[in-house]
C-alpha cells in the first residue's frame, strides 16, 4: 500500500542547501533508507516528513494519516535527570504506561543504569536512550535520523534487528545514514541523495540491476563523479 507520494518537493535554505524537487513514493511495511553524505538533504527530508518544516514547493500526499515515532539525530537531554526520569517524562506525552517504559529501557540495555543522570552517560548510551524514546508508543511509522551515530558495532547490529522487528510487525521504517553498507543490509527501498537531489531511487535489487553495480558505494561514487 502506498502511504505517501512526494511530488517535486523542495525546501531550499539561504545557503542553497536543503532539498531540491524530490519525487518518490513511500510504501507501507517496508524499510526505506535515505543515503548520502553530509549536506545531501537527508535531514531536511526527514524534517519535512515529521512536520517540523513545511515544503516551499511541491506536494506531499499522505494516503493514510500516520502516527509517527521519531528519533532525531541529536538530543540534548536534561543532564540532571536520570534515564528513567527522562523516559517517564517523554512517555507521559505519549500516554505510555510504566510497563512499556521498563521494556524499552531493557531493550536498549539501560535498565541497570536507569537511575544514573544523563550527564554520566557516554555518547553511545545517550544514543541508546534516544533510540529508547523513539520506540515508545504505537505509531506505525518509525523515522530515524542517523541512528547509528555513536553506536559501536554490537549496537549497530542490535539496531538492525530492532528495525527488522518493526518491519515484521507490519510497521514502516525510514532512516537516514551515511553508512552505505548498513543501508544495503537492511533496506528494501533506497533514496540516494547528493547536494539536495535524489540521484538514484528504487528497490535495492532494481537499483543494482539498473546501475550494473554490486554495491551502493559503487553507485554513489559513479553518480557523484558524473
Amino acid at each position: 500500500m502506498i502511504l505517501l507520494e512526494a511530488k517535486n518537493v523542495a525546501n531550499v535554505y539561504d545557503n542553497d542547501r536543503g532539498l531540491k524537487e524530490a519525487t518518490f513514493t513511500l510504501h507501507s511495511g517496508r524499510i526505506l533508507a535515505l543515503v548520502g553524505g553530509n549536506g545531501a538533504g537527508k535531514s531536511t527530508l526527514i524534517r519535512l516528513l515529521t512536520g517540523q518544516e513545511k515544503q516551499k514547493s511541491g506536494e506531499m500526499i499522505w494516503h493514510k494519516p500516520q502516527a509517527i515515532r521519531y528519533m532525531p539525530d541529536d538530543v540534548d537531554f536534561p543532564t540532571m535527570l536520570t534515564a528513567a526520569e527522562i523516559l517517564e517524562l517523554l512517555a507521559s506525552l505519549k500516554q505510555v504506561d510504566k510497563y512499556e517504559q521498563e521494556h524499552v529501557l531493557k531493550r536498549v540495555s539501560l535498565w541497570d543504569v536507569r537511575r544514573q543522570q544523563a550527564k554520566q552517560f557516554s555518547k553511545g548510551m545517550l544514543q541508546r536512550l534516544n533510540l529508547a524514546q523513539s520506540l515508545l508508543g504505537s505509531g506505525s511509522l518509525l523515522i530515524l535520523d542517523e541512528p547509528t551515530n555513536g553506536l559501536d558495532p554490537f549496537w549497530i547490529a542490535q539496531l538492525k534487528n530492532m528495525m527488522l522487528e518493526e518491519k515484521e510487525k507490519g510497521n514502516t521504517v525510514i532512516f537516514s545514514t551515511h553508512l552505505l553498507s548498513f543501508a544495503e543490509e537492511i533496506a528494501d527501498d533506497i533514496l540516494v541523495l547528493h547536494e539536495g537531489k535524489i540521484i538514484v531511487s528504487g528497490t535495492i535489487t532494481n537499483i543494482f540491476l539498473q546501475e550494473d553495480a554490486t554495491s551502493l558505494e559503487e553507485i554513489w561514487l559513479k553518480r557523484i563523479n558524473l
